[in-house]
C-alpha cells in the first residue's frame, strides 16, 4: 500500500495535469474499436459518475459530450464529482447502495467497496474484456493485472501513467550549471548540491536569500523511500511484509533530514509549512528545488520564468542508497476505477464496455483529450496545438478527459506551452526511470486491520519524526518509540494481514 501522502500527491498532480489536455504531444493509444454501438441500434442511455478537476463542469450541450454520444450511439447522463467532496459522496453512495450504471470509486481498497465486491454487488468483467480490442490491448495489460481483486477484474481502471508522477526532487539546473555542479545521484550528493545553493550565491545578487529546497514534511517522503529502497509503507523481507516505519533505514532518513534542516537547507517553517507555501517559494525565484512531479516541474517553472527568464527546473532521474538500490517514484497504472452493478442487464454491460472500448482507443482518446482536429487543434510538426475554440469548449480544463484519461506518458510529463527541449528531456528521463524497478510490495493491498489501526500509527510516527528533525525531540527518544512499535501487537496484526493479502495477490496473478 502506498504512503498516506501518495494519494494527496496524486490529487495535486491531477490538478496540475489539467494543462496536459491541450498539450502539443503525441498519443500512443490503440486504434479504433469494434466495441462501440453500431449505427441503427439506437442511442443507449448510460448513467455514470466520475471525478472532475475542472473549474467549470460541462453538460450535455457541450460539443465534445455530444460528439462522444454521436460516435458511440449513446445518451450520456454524467454526474461530475468535485475533488473536495468526492470521497464523502462516494462513501455515502456506496453505503446507500444507490449506484449509477457506471460507478466511479477513487480507491480500489475502499473498505466499503471491498465488502460490496465480495458480496457480489458488481459484475465480474473478466470473461468479457477479451472481446474488446482496445480494452484488452497489450499496452493496458499491466493496468488490468494491477487492478484485480482476488484474481478477477471487477473494475474498469481509469488509466494513469506509472512513471512521471510522484513527488521527487526537481532542481534548478541553471544554478547547478553556474556553480559547476553535477546532477546528484545519491543522498550525499543531493545534500552537497543544496549546501552549495545556500552558500555560493547562485542567484548572483550578493545576498544570502536563497532557499535551497522548498519543502515541508509531506514533500520529503521520497527520502524514506530512497533509504529503504522501496516505495510505500511496506518492505518485503524473508517473504514477509514489514512496516518501513520500524526499519533502521528510516532512522537514517530521519537523521539525513535533521542534518539538512540544521544546515538551513529547508525553510525555517518546514514543520508547519503548507504545500501551497512551498509553491509560492518556488515561484518567487529564489528556491533551488522542491519535490514535484515531472510535468508539474514545468507548470511551476514556467511561472518563475516571468521573474527569472533563465530559470530551469529539471526533474532528477533517480537517487541511490548506500546499498546500491536505485529509487525512482512510480505508481499503479491507473487512478480510480469504474464498476458496473449487477442490477445492469448483461446486454447493457456489453454496451457500456463498448463505450469504454471506443474511449480507450486512439480515436476516442484523442476526442476526449484534444477534441476535433481543425476545430479544437491543429497538427504542427507532429504535435497537437490547441486553438482558441479548445478553451471555449473546456478542453484543457478536465471534464471529458477526467472521464477518460490520456493513454500516454504525456499525461504526466507534458504540458501546454512546454518547449520541445524540455519535453524531449522529460521523455529521456521517464524512459530511464522505467528501467528502474523500485519495488512497492504493499501497493493496492486490502487489510481491515490496516484501515482500522494504521492511520493513527502513521500519524504518531510522522509527528515524532518531525519533532526530531526540527530539534524538538531527540533521536534517543525516537529509538525508544520505534522499539515500542516493534513490539506492538496491533502493528503486528496489521503486518500479518498485509503479508497474507500480499501472498494472496501474488498467487492470483
Amino acid at each position: 500500500m502506498s504512503p498516506s501522502g501518495t494519494k494527496v500527491q496524486k490529487k495535486m498532480l491531477m490538478k496540475s495535469m489539467l494543462v496536459v489536455l491541450g498539450a502539443s504531444v503525441l498519443l500512443t493509444a490503440c486504434g479504433g474499436s469494434k466495441g462501440a454501438s453500431k449505427e441503427g441500434d439506437g442511442p443507449t442511455p448510460i448513467q455514470m459518475q466520475t471525478l472532475n478537476y475542472a473549474t467549470e463542469f460541462i453538460d450535455n450541450t457541450n460539443p465534445i459530450w455530444k460528439e462522444f454520444e454521436k460516435r458511440t450511439s449513446t445518451k450520456l447522463d454524467i454526474t461530475w464529482l468535485s475533488p473536495s467532496t468526492s470521497e464523502e459522496k462516494i462513501n455515502v453512495m456506496l453505503a446507500s447502495g444507490d449506484l449509477p450504471e457506471v460507478t466511479f470509486v477513487e480507491s480500489l481498497i475502499n473498505p466499503q467497496l471491498q465488502k460490496m465486491i465480495k458480496q457480489g454487488v458488481f459484475w465480474d468483467l473478466t470473461p468479457y474484456i477479451k472481446d474488446y480490442p482496445n480494452l484488452s490491448a497489450s499496452n493496458l495489460a499491466e493496468m488490468w493485472t494491477a487492478s484485480k481483486v482476488d484474481g478477477k477484474n471487477y473494475v474498469i481502471p481509469r488509466y494513469y501513467p506509472s512513471y512521471g508522477g510522484g513527488a521527487f526532487p526537481i532542481l534548478r539546473k541553471d544554478w547547478m550549471d553556474k556553480l559547476g555542479l553535477q546532477t546528484p545521484t545519491n543522498m550525499d550528493q543531493l545534500f552537497e548540491v543544496l549546501k552549495a545553493f545556500k552558500e555560493k550565491d547562485p542567484n548572483g545578487n550578493g545576498q544570502a536569500d536563497e532557499v535551497p529546497y522548498a519543502a515541508n514534511p509531506d514533500t520529503m517522503g521520497f527520502v524514506y523511500g530512497v533509504f529503504n529502497g522501496t516505495q510505500g509503507q511496506w518492505k518485503l523481507k524473508d517473504d514477509k511484509l514489514v512496516p518501513v516505519i520500524t526499519e533502521d533505514a528510516s532512522r537514517d532518513a530521519v537523521l539525513w533530514l535533521k542534518k539538512a534542516f540544521d544546515a538551513g537547507l529547508f525553510p525555517k517553517d518546514f514543520a508547519i509549512m503548507k504545500y501551497s507555501q512551498t509553491v509560492d517559494l518556488i515561484r518567487g525565484g529564489n528556491a533551488g528545488g522542491t519535490s514535484q512531479s515531472m510535468n508539474h516541474a514545468w507548470v511551476t517553472g514556467s511561472k518563475i520564468r516571468e521573474v527569472v527568464p533563465t530559470a530551469d527546473y529539471m526533474p532528477i532521474t533517480y537517487l541511490e542508497n548506500a546499498g546500491g538500490d536505485k529509487y525512482t517514484p512510480s505508481g499503479t497504472p491507473y487512478y480510480g476505477v469504474y464498476l458496473i452493478p449487477k442490477k445492469v442487464p448483461e446486454a447493457k454491460v456489453k454496451k457500456i464496455l463498448g463505450f469504454f472500448d471506443y474511449a480507450y482507443g486512439k480515436e476516442g482518446n484523442e476526442l476526449a483529450t484534444y477534441g476535433i482536429e481543425g476545430v479544437h487543434y491543429t497538427v504542427q510538426n507532429g504535435r497537437k496545438i490547441p486553438t482558441p475554440q479548445s478553451e471555449k469548449d473546456h478542453l484543457g480544463d478536465g471534464n471529458m478527459n477526467n472521464l477518460i484519461h490520456l493513454i500516454s506518458d504525456d499525461m504526466s510529463i507534458g504540458a501546454v506551452g512546454m518547449p520541445d527541449d524540455v519535453y524531449n528531456r522529460n521523455v529521456e528521463i521517464v524512459n530511464e526511470r522505467k528501467k528502474i524497478k523500485t519495488p512497492n510490495p504493499g501497493s493496492e493491498l486490502y487489510s481491515e486491520a490496516y484501515n482500522k489501526y494504521y492511520p493513527e500509527i502513521s500519524k504518531k510516527v510522522s509527528d515524532m519524526r518531525t519533532k526530531v528533525i526540527i530539534g524538538k525531540d531527540t533521536i534517543e527518544n525516537y529509538d525508544k518509540f520505534i522499539e515500542q512499535l516493534r513490539n506492538d501487537p496491533t502493528l503486528k496484526q496489521v503486518a500479518d494481514e498485509m503479508t497474507e493479502a500480499y501472498h494472496k495477490k501474488m498467487s492470483s496473478q
